[in-house]
């Protein structure tokens, strides 16, 4: 990591391949079920609650939240192995808290990637009096597809 000031900014369309790189780079994070414009998808229906850490024009983290009006979900959320301890998880995160504060939004829920229980639960995080489930959908055809779509 530089010297250099990291700046913490929204995220916008424009930093998607950015941040799909960055998802990618770290083992474990990128899921293979994902569609191509996921990350476009979570920046665009964040509504201002995407932000990404910035340092001599590279992105370095990102995390993305949405306000769902009962509670917030914290969607992704990542910082470079070359950029991680220094602080930058701990600005974006609050970033994002403090972004759902101003909307009065109080109750903030994440799955949790493994290995960072540690660093939400140094921040006051803990664990929800609710279970996390998941279901996969069937699979869609659609025929007029040229896997080509952007944001």
């Amino acid at each position: 990591m530089s010297s250099s000031p990291v700046k913490i900014r929204s995220a916008t369309i424009s930093d998607s391949d950015a941040v799909t790189d960055l998802l990618k780079s770290i083992e474990g994070v990128w899921q293979l079920d994902w569609r191509f414009d996921s990350v476009c998808r979570a920046i665009s229906a964040a509504d201002g609650l995407a932000f990404v850490a910035v340092e001599e024009g590279q992105v370095v983290g990102f995390i993305c939240g949405h306000d769902l009006g009962f509670r917030a979900y914290l969607s992704e959320f990542v910082v470079a192995e070359s950029h991680q301890r220094a602080g930058i998880g701990k600005a974006l995160l609050r970033s994002l808290e403090e972004a759902l504060s101003r909307r009065g939004c109080r109750l903030v829920v994440a799955d949790v990637y493994p290995p960072a229980e540690p660093f939400y639960r140094a921040l006051g995080w803990g664990a929800p009096s609710a279970v996390l489930l998941s279901h996969c959908t069937p699979p869609f055809s659609d025929r007029h597809d040229d896997g080509h779509r952007s944001c």
